[in-house]
């Protein structure tokens, strides 16, 4: 397992009590047993930010515990991949925008929303599990099948600050005039 630790805001940061230097949104990665009790604190670089303490709690690689709710929010990406996002207090909040591209990152959201025009992109109906949102997924996981052409997260929440990313994986197929069809859907479960 590894953990990822990134902030929106440069500053100093120290796991298990060992310093790791600085840290920012492109974050530090640390390998991590299934079974870990990790403690992290965080000093941001800026003139208002507030330090920061992060308690998380691993069982058989699931997280069960990871406090204070509001300062700290992960995802549990395939492949054992923890991605923590540390939100000290007085740190700006920007909100991202993510630009919906490929047919099955389309499909997904569209389907999410109740809007009708998501099944005309699948050749034949498919039955998905419930997920909270779409996030697109950058690699495809190590176990995953070569077949498929596409992929996207789906975003399942687990806690208030937890969530957990499943590998949704699709077969497309030409459609015409650079459009593509969804074939066949298989999601991997983190």
């Amino acid at each position: 397992m590894y953990l990822l630790i990134e902030s929106a805001v440069r500053g100093l940061l120290m796991v298990n009590g060992q310093f790791c230097g600085p840290v920012d949104a492109q974050g530090q990665a640390f390998p991590t047993g299934k079974d870990a009790e990790i403690y992290i604190q965080f000093f941001p670089l800026t003139e208002n930010g507030q330090p920061l303490t992060i308690e998380m709690e691993l069982e058989a690689g699931k997280i069960m515990k990871l406090e204070p709710q509001s300062r700290g929010y992960a995802l549990v990406w395939p492949d054992d991949i923890i991605q923590l996002e540390l939100h000290p207090d007085g740190a700006p909040q920007n909100e991202e925008t993510e630009t919906v591209s490929g047919t099955l990152l389309r499909y997904l959201t569209l389907h999410l929303a109740g809007d009708g025009r998501a099944e005309q992109m699948l050749m034949r109906p498919v039955s998905l599990p419930n997920y909270d949102a779409v996030v697109p997924l950058r690699f495809a996981p190590l176990r995953a099948p070569e077949r498929f052409d596409d992929r996207a997260g789906l975003v399942r929440r687990l806690a208030p600050n937890v969530a957990r990313v499943d590998a949704a994986l699709a077969m497309t197929v030409p459609a015409g005039q650079g459009r593509r069809m969804i074939e066949q859907i298989e999601v991997m479960e983190t």
